[in-house]
């Protein structure tokens, strides 16, 4: 399928424990979801790994899961997969500030974390409001710590 426009995305999500096996984009997660659950405790929203393609969750809070329809996730994984087909390089080279190391979207209800592992992947993790500051350094240390390897676009 084709698309007019690189804003338009092909993305899905998909839960990890919903997908076979060789369906799967991550390799590997390196405990990340046990680490981030023991830091942030209930603040802990979802955690997912992101490709050009697909937004894979492999942590979302059970009060969340029944609010979203998958249509709603689709949308969430379009804009976090475009962001990291079309964004991190970009900013790097615009902004001459060294590596692009995250970036956190704050709203009414609680904060989206994108973390960019390479070549259009990398992990996203959402929290309440109540991982206020906490998350801009934990979140991309856990993530480093980690070795989360997610498979990019084939």
């Amino acid at each position: 399928m084709t698309y007019d426009s690189p804003t338009q995305s092909p993305a899905r999500a998909q839960f990890v424990d919903e997908t076979p096996a060789g369906k799967r984009i991550v390799d590997r997660t390196d405990g990340i979801v046990e680490r981030l659950r023991d830091e942030l405790g209930r603040d802990l929203t979802m955690v997912a790994a992101y490709n050009a393609d697909v937004l894979e969750i492999h942590y979302f809070h059970e009060t969340f899961r029944e609010q979203y329809e998958p249509s709603d996730l689709d949308a969430l994984a379009a804009d976090l997969c475009l962001d990291g087909r079309m964004g991190d390089a970009f900013q790097e080279e615009l902004l001459q500030l060294g590596r692009f190391n995250f970036v956190v979207k704050g709203f009414d209800d609680g904060l989206l974390l994108r973390v960019p592992l390479s070549d259009g992947t990398g992990v996203a993790v959402s929290t309440n409001l109540n991982a206020g500051e906490k998350v801009a350094t934990l979140v991309p240390s856990v993530v480093e710590d980690c070795d989360v390897r997610v498979a990019t676009r084939d």
